[in-house]
């Protein structure tokens, strides 16, 4: 019964009755609609030296927060385009930055391009990729269930960036 259900759904989101409110649904979420700010909010006034503050309490600077949501949404594109994946390497070596990173100011300039460029690219595959693919580098899961958990991972990410910069009195 389970597998009727499943292909009359995907017949209807196939045929474009249901793709088109997903997709749109999707879009909405990675920019915040309805849901949270918009990521370019969450970034704007942000500089090399304020970004790396980091809060009392053991909290993480901006800069590393954001570094870690572009780690893994690049490693989520990786996976979505049909490439390998390691995810022990990413999670073991390239989870947070090194201090040597945080050390050179450009590289959080061209952390903010790279994150928002991986935006573009996450909506571009969004609009054009199979949402019920399978993908191998993620245990077969769907297409959509990586985007899903990339909206979900970046908006819990936003929320710790705006609450270090209220703690660091930079928020606006």
């Amino acid at each position: 019964m389970y597998q009727v259900l499943k292909d009359e759904l995907q017949g209807k989101i196939e045929g474009g009755y249901m793709k088109e409110t997903v997709v749109k649904a999707l879009v909405d979420g990675l920019y915040g609609k309805n849901t949270h700010l918009n990521p370019k909010k969450v970034v704007e006034g942000l500089t090399p030296v304020n970004a790396k503050v980091k809060p009392e309490y053991g909290l993480h600077s901006c800069w590393e927060l954001l570094h870690h949501i572009k780690i893994w949404q690049k490693a989520i594109i990786e996976a979505i385009k049909g490439k390998e994946v390691d995810w022990k390497d990413i999670s073991a070596n390239y989870n947070w930055p090194s201090a040597e990173y945080l050390s050179d100011d450009q590289n959080f300039v061209n952390l903010v391009k790279m994150f928002e460029n991986g935006l573009l690219e996450v909506e571009k595959l969004i609009n054009t990729s199979d949402l019920h693919k399978s993908m191998p580098a993620w245990d077969d899961a769907p297409v959509i269930q990586a985007i899903i958990v990339l909206l979900q991972h970046n908006s819990y990410h936003y929320g710790q960036i705006v609450a270090v910069r209220k703690v660091l009195g930079i928020w606006h």
